[in-house]
């Protein structure tokens, strides 16, 4: 269900929540949409047009308007219709779908992320294990989720193969919740439980821009914010969260480097600082005079959703007329192939990186270019003509 109410803090925003993430592609087709982290919900435009197209978009039937809304957009509604309008939603239960509020207060979720927490798990797996839980609790209903079979689960997986064409990364996410919620939470043996396959996820290489490309994005890209912040990630390598939420005190301009806090895997690290970034910043900083995180969102200050950078991002390379499959992260695939190219050690790289395994840096290895240069075909070896 979409949830639907004015912004406490900012009455000329809608604050618009929901619980299955699918949900991030219908609003993000909103114009001037911002995520806020403190909200944990879409801040939208509070006008007239913005909530007609929320009902269209997401269908009437599935968006629950608060009171206060409705009596703004339809001051001659009755008390009555108002009743009879939030009844329909009072009878939904788990047995059906789950509602944002209810989600948070159910007893398996709440379990859930208790003990996600005290293990010192990140916020971003604590988020997507909750979601998935909720997912699973949505689709057996009111069945004993302590013992759901085999053949149920891999129907469910099919299920969201075939009907909500989730990746394979995704079906790996579910199966490693409902796997913790059975053993960590409900406490049983891992050998009394039922092994679900590994999805395999497909071994593609890294799409990786040319320095050419990179110099047309960043030429293109109009507004000195997010400038900014692609020119950072590419010289840093830093991925998206880490950059929209560094902070003005991690960066040390004597010495030269950025301390990266809680990257992924919850490790530090640092990053170089380059004279050419570092005066780039001076600049930023002048114009815009942000107060904690180095890239602020003006009207809430909090630190700059990953969204917005990817909307921006994703406008700069379709005006470039770039035909590649990339994104934001495309910036530290291309910021480790170019390190490689200009000769600098792997182990290095896999340091600035923040790569727990050799291995994974190991893949942009597969991409050198200047590598292959050197190596002969066989086919260039025969003594024969085959052009008339």
């Amino acid at each position: 269900m979409i949830e639907v109410t004015k912004d406490t803090q900012n009455a000329h925003f809608l604050l618009v929540r929901f619980n299955d993430l699918s949900s991030n592609a219908i609003i993000s087709k909103i114009p001037e949409r911002r995520w806020s982290r403190s909200r944990k919900g879409w801040l939208v435009p509070n006008t007239r047009h913005n909530i007609v197209m929320i009902g269209k978009m997401f269908g009437k039937d599935k968006c629950k308007f608060s009171k206060e809304l409705i009596i703004q957009y339809k001051p001659q509604v009755s008390n009555e219709e108002i009743n009879q309008y939030f009844s329909k939603f009072a009878q939904r239960r788990w047995a059906n779908r789950v509602s944002y509020n209810e989600a948070y207060k159910h007893p398996i979720i709440v379990e859930l992320c208790r003990s996600l927490r005290v293990r010192n798990y990140s916020q971003k797996t604590i988020s997507n294990y909750r979601s998935q839980m909720i997912r699973i609790i949505n689709y057996f209903g009111n069945s004993n989720l302590q013992n759901i079979s085999k053949s149920a689960f891999e129907k469910y997986l099919d299920f969201l193969v075939s009907k909500k064409g989730l990746s394979a990364s995704s079906l790996n996410v579910i199966i490693n919740t409902y796997k913790y919620y059975r053993e960590k939470v409900l406490g049983q043996e891992p050998c009394e439980y039922f092994e679900l396959p590994k999805i395999i996820k497909p071994k593609q290489l890294p799409s990786v821009l040319s320095k050419a490309e990179i110099e047309e994005i960043l030429t293109r890209t109009k507004s000195l914010k997010y400038r900014t912040i692609f020119s950072l990630i590419y010289s840093t390598g830093m991925r998206i969260k880490e950059a929209s939420t560094l902070k003005l005190s991690n960066i040390n301009k004597y010495n030269k480097t950025i301390l990266v806090k809680n990257g992924k895997g919850k490790k530090d690290r640092y990053v170089l600082l380059s004279d050419n970034i570092l005066n780039l910043l001076r600049e930023y900083y002048r114009t815009y005079r942000p107060k904690q995180y180095l890239f602020e969102d003006e009207l809430t200050q909090e630190a700059l959703s990953e969204r917005s950078i990817q909307i921006v991002f994703k406008n700069v390379v379709n005006n470039c007329k770039i035909n590649k499959q990339v994104s934001v992260h495309t910036l530290r695939h291309s910021f480790a192939t170019h390190l490689l190219d200009a000769g600098v050690d792997i182990r290095h790289i896999q340091e600035l990186l923040g790569h727990s395994n050799i291995t994974t840096t190991m893949r942009y290895t597969h991409i050198h270019r200047d590598s292959l240069r050197y190596v002969r075909s066989p086919f260039d070896l025969l003594d024969i003509n085959l052009i008339d």
